[in-house]
């Protein structure tokens, strides 16, 4: 009797302290079946639709009166933005989307009129395929599309001169035209230029964690320009006026590579890097691009790469306000064969809808 109640109490004990304690196994066989059946839980809750839309708006004001070098006046600047996105997880297939809309006018002295300072509008959709044997490798397959929203226009407070094309008269003399201070020249209409990327290839997500997501992706990509017949500033500043070139529809195909990475450092302060280049081994023969300051011609895989560098550093000062830094640098010699660079620093009021 003695001897079945001890065989009796060895079975209990172990059932006992499992009621107890939930993480506690009686042998590494079952707790190999308890590990499995956690992995498989967080996939099955893992699959499925993850949606996002934030809403920002952002406002700035400074008043400047008898500083050296400052006109004197007011500057405002408003602006809003929209983040959404759109993932589908199924298994070992990955869907990613994201829409980003940014739009900021500034009013400065000596001009009044509420000037457009920065304008874009890209989307984004990546289809992943993560192998079984090495989940953070696989194939994927990008499509991209970048744009403005809203015409863009050239607006002085002077009257100045400004050459379209390089246009010179028989004598070599540039030709010139003079815009009226305060008046507004147009350049290009809304949605223009339309840049379209199509990519395909490999990816590697080496690392993902909270600290930080990092993706690197390497393959083909597809590039086209698509203009409605606008015009974009490319001045030279050794010149004593302003150079206007006209935008032509273009086409490249060659090497894309992309490197991102994102993350939280703490609680507070969040980042965002991309770095993008496509370096063609193909372009449209019918477009080319001129250095802005030397007047020659670009022509090559290296000088006609293009090259987009996003950075976002944020700090979260309530759950619905942040102090962010954006830094934007793009080189698309077949728009404009110089730097674009936007630096902004916005004190953000932003309210996630999803």
């Amino acid at each position: 009797m003695i001897g079945r109640l001890t065989f009796a109490l060895a079975l209990l004990t172990p059932l006992a302290a499992s009621a107890q304690d939930p993480d506690y196994v009686s042998n590494e066989e079952a707790k190999k079946v308890l590990e499995e059946q956690k992995k498989a839980e967080e996939e099955k809750k893992a699959d499925g639709w993850r949606l996002s839309l934030q809403v920002g708006l952002n406002l700035s004001l400074s008043d400047s009166q008898g500083v050296p070098g400052i006109e004197d006046g007011t500057t405002y600047q408003v602006g809003g933005a929209i983040k959404g996105g759109a993932k589908l997880v199924s298994g070992q297939h990955e869907w990613r989307n994201s829409l980003d809309i940014t739009h900021t006018r500034t009013s400065a002295p000596p001009l009044e009129e509420f000037i457009k300072s920065a304008d874009d509008l890209t989307l984004k959709s990546m289809y992943l395929y993560h192998l079984p044997s090495i989940p953070w490798l696989g194939p994927f397959a990008r499509f991209r599309l970048t744009t403005a929203m809203f015409p863009g226009e050239l607006l002085l407070a002077a009257d100045a001169p400004y050459q379209v094309d390089g246009a010179t008269d028989a004598d070599g003399n540039p030709i010139l035209t003079t815009l009226p201070g305060r008046t507004a020249l147009d350049l290009t209409s809304a949605f223009e230029p339309l840049l379209l990327r199509q990519s395909v290839g490999a990816f590697a997500s080496p690392v993902a964690n909270e600290t930080i997501n990092l993706t690197i992706s390497l393959g083909g990509g597809a590039q086209e320009i698509i203009t409605q017949g606008g015009q974009v500033v490319a001045d030279n500043p050794e010149t004593p006026f302003i150079e206007i070139n006209s935008l032509r529809d273009s086409t490249q195909i060659g090497l894309e590579v992309e490197v991102s990475a994102e993350g939280a450092l703490t609680e507070t302060l969040t980042y965002a890097l991309t770095l993008n280049t496509l370096t063609p081994f193909y372009s449209d023969p019918s477009t080319s691009a001129a250095d802005p300051e030397t007047g020659e011609t670009l022509e090559g895989a290296i000088e006609l790469t293009n090259v987009d560098i996003g950075a976002k550093v944020g700090v979260k000062l309530a759950k619905w306000a942040s102090l962010d830094y954006v830094l934007s640098a793009k080189y698309l010699p077949l728009v404009v064969p110089d730097w674009q660079v936007t630096n902004s620093l916005l004190l953000n009021a932003s309210f996630n809808l999803l």
